[in-house]
């Protein structure tokens, strides 16, 4: 029988669907106060700002890049989870729908939520901000810890990145640079709230080369807003000073379990475009997790060990 004194919620940040979701996305992404630090009323007007000016991108992303698949494949997860649990499973979005509080209504009567984000390293400004959602509504909500350098984890990711490999022409395949990326942060931010996101990523990055000694790699960031300072170099800069030398590169989005936006169109659409302008002998990415099974197996376990824990 299943064990209904406790619920497990997979969140994302969600993802733009149809263009109704665009101004939804982007009030809430920019109203958070893990996003932008400061008073309500400013966060508000600032919101307000930002969505005028980035309503006309992000339309065109969604022209482009069509509809994001970030709910498909949670969905997806969620329906795999259940044939190996036996717990209640529920999925929830930070940013568009099912929302959080929406989901969250639904679980009054549970003694206990687990939180299982589907980012694999932790930031202040994503898996904090989902659990600043719950924490508002329930105080019965724990998280469930990243993976970002669980064995299972890195192990999926290597064989992605071998699978891009195999993708290159033969005679390439040696001088292949894999060329790591993950969504960019703000420096003053993540000083201010010494969010460990930055070295999360790092540690990925370094577990997963080991399978591959005799290639260079570089890590690098894309994503980022507004004229603040954020980390360097940008995906963008690397790209193309590795397609000025000829080489092949093997983009890896390393912050990034499911496809979106950040994958389908900068990556697969903008990146490669790039690397092709600028001499790139070859341009492949690796495949994001998305609902592979041997993810959705690390996930149950995981689930599990919390929950035997108790």
């Amino acid at each position: 029988m299943k064990n209904s004194r406790y619920a497990v919620v997979i969140v994302s940040t969600g993802g733009i669907a149809k263009i109704s979701d665009i101004p939804q996305f982007l009030l809430g992404m920019f109203t958070d106060k893990r996003i932008l630090p400061y008073s309500r009323p400013v966060r508000f007007l600032l919101a307000i700002a930002i969505i005028a000016l980035r309503w006309p991108k992000t339309y065109s992303i969604l022209k482009q890049s069509g509809p994001s698949p970030v709910i498909f494949y949670t969905h997806s997860i969620v329906k795999k989870l259940k044939i190996l649990l036996k717990t209640d499973l529920f999925f929830a979005m930070r940013y568009t729908k099912p929302k959080i509080a929406e989901i969250v209504n639904k679980l009054t009567h549970y003694e206990k939520i687990f939180i299982v984000s589907l980012l694999p390293q932790f930031s202040y400004t994503t898996v904090g901000s989902f659990m600043d959602k719950f924490e508002r509504v329930s105080k019965k909500s724990e998280r469930i810890d990243t993976f970002y350098k669980d064995k299972e984890y890195i192990d999926i990711v290597e064989q992605k990145i071998e699978d891009a490999i195999e993708k290159i022409p033969e005679h390439l395949r040696e001088e292949a640079v894999l060329l790591f990326s993950a969504h960019s942060l703000p420096i003053a931010l993540a000083e201010t709230t010494k969010d460990p996101y930055i070295k999360q990523v790092e540690e990925s990055v370094e577990l997963a080369v080991k399978r591959f000694p005799k290639h260079r790699y570089e890590l690098a960031f894309q994503s980022k807003l507004g004229p603040v300072k954020w980390f360097n170099p940008t995906t963008a800069d690397k790209i193309m000073e590795l397609a000025k030398k000829r080489l092949p590169i093997v983009m890896i989005p390393i912050s990034f379990i499911v496809d979106n936006s950040e994958t389908i169109y900068e990556i697969d659409l903008l990146y490669k475009a790039l690397a092709k302008k600028w001499g790139a002998s070859f341009f492949v990415r690796a495949d994001c997790i998305n609902d592979d099974d041997r993810f959705v197996k690390l996930i149950a376990e995981k689930i599990k060990e919390k929950i035997n824990d108790l």
